[in-house]
C-alpha cells in the first residue's frame, strides 16, 4: 500500500495531473506531467525550465495540493535541483 500523503488524500491522482506547481513563495515552478509510484511514496514529475524535476510526495516537499484549482505548493529542498 502507498502511504497516505497530501496527494493521495485527493479523490484521484488523475485530478491533479497538469496542475500548476508553485513554490511556497508563490513563484511558478512548473507543471505536473507525471506521477511515479515507488514503494515508499509517490514522486511528482514536474516540467521545470525544459527539464523534468522529480519531487517526492513527502510532507517536507509537497506542502499543499489544491485539486479543485489544480495548484500544488511545494518546498524545493536544498540540493534537489542540483541533481
Amino acid at each position: 500500500d502507498i502511504p497516505v500523503t497530501v496527494a493521495t488524500s485527493t479523490d484521484s491522482l488523475a485530478d491533479i495531473m497538469n496542475s500548476k506547481v508553485v513554490t511556497e513563495d508563490g513563484e511558478e515552478f512548473g507543471e505536473l506531467v507525471d506521477i511515479l509510484e515507488t514503494g515508499a511514496n509517490l514522486v511528482f514529475v514536474v516540467k521545470h525550465d525544459g527539464k523534468e524535476v522529480l519531487l517526492p510526495d513527502i510532507p517536507d516537499c509537497v506542502k499543499e495540493v489544491d485539486d479543485e484549482n489544480k495548484i500544488i505548493t511545494v518546498h524545493i529542498m536544498k540540493g534537489l535541483l542540483d541533481l
